[in-house]
């Protein structure tokens, strides 16, 4: 259910993260690239096994315009309401910015209702958080640090409304430490961090597990992937270049996905 944000680093690069937490605890990502954008699927459904599950959308990202994108669960809602997951994949196909992501959410909601959830886009320049509701939104922009759990504070909740009892605790751990988060490896260790007797920012499967962890930086011009497949306390980081322009190909592609912490290329 995830604990998502954007923070600048002391060396000036801005960095996108994400714990992803889901009931399943074991988990492998869908991966979507091509020379213009990279990033992991979401999801329709949220099932047992991934044989099960219904992919669409992405849960995280980059483009190689330096747009960096994820969103979180908030609230499922009817049928007839898209996939949050959806907008993360609009904003880094047709936006190159951050301002631009958050204009072109705001007229795709014109035209449709989504389910609840948050948006975080970042740039060089700084960071957007975002909450969609419906065809509503509350969006606050940031220039050094901002991060979400799986309530919406700008529209007034303190705690879940998915009733999910770990997210106000989560909220109150990363609220507490991206203050004191100056480099990649002080990023590693909030996300690897248990505030709550075993779970906390890394969910130790109470009542959800982190099944992934993503860091993406944006810093001089070039895009890097900081991934751990599993428990990032306990899983090894894997780090990669997207192989963005010029540099993709279906052998950079491939190789890529070879390097994929959990993914059979």
């Amino acid at each position: 259910m995830c604990t998502i944000g954007a923070i600048r680093l002391k060396n000036g690069a801005m960095a996108l993260f994400k714990n992803k937490d889901f009931s399943a605890k074991q988990f492998s990502d869908h991966v979507v690239m091509d020379a213009d954008l990279f990033g992991c699927e979401g999801l329709e459904t949220f099932a047992a096994s991934d044989a099960d599950m219904v992919f669409s959308g992405l849960s995280a990202g980059a483009n190689r315009h330096g747009l960096l994108a994820t969103v979180n669960h908030v609230k499922i809602t009817d049928p007839d309401h898209h996939n949050y997951d959806q907008l993360t994949e609009l904003a880094l196909r047709q936006a190159k910015t951050a301002d631009q992501a958050v204009a072109i959410i705001k007229q795709a909601l014109k035209h449709h209702a989504y389910w609840w959830g948050n948006l975080i886009f970042a740039d060089h320049k700084g960071c957007y958080a975002m909450e969609v509701r419906g065809q509503d939104y509350h969006v606050t922009k940031l220039a050094d640090r901002v991060f979400r759990t799986n309530h919406q504070p700008l529209f007034g909740d303190t705690v879940s409304p998915d009733d999910l009892p770990c997210s106000a605790k989560r909220f109150d751990a990363a609220n507490g430490r991206l203050s004191d988060v100056m480099t990649l490896d002080h990023l590693k260790e909030m996300l690897s961090a248990h505030d709550d007797d075993g779970t906390g920012i890394c969910n130790h499967g109470v009542p959800l597990t982190t099944v992934y962890s993503y860091i993406l930086i944006h810093h001089q011009n070039s895009i890097t992937a900081h991934i751990a497949h599993g428990l990032p306390c306990q899983a090894d980081w894997v780090e990669l270049t997207p192989p963005f322009g010029s540099c993709w190909s279906e052998q950079s592609q491939k190789a890529f996905l070879k390097a994929y912490p959990g993914v059979a290329a």
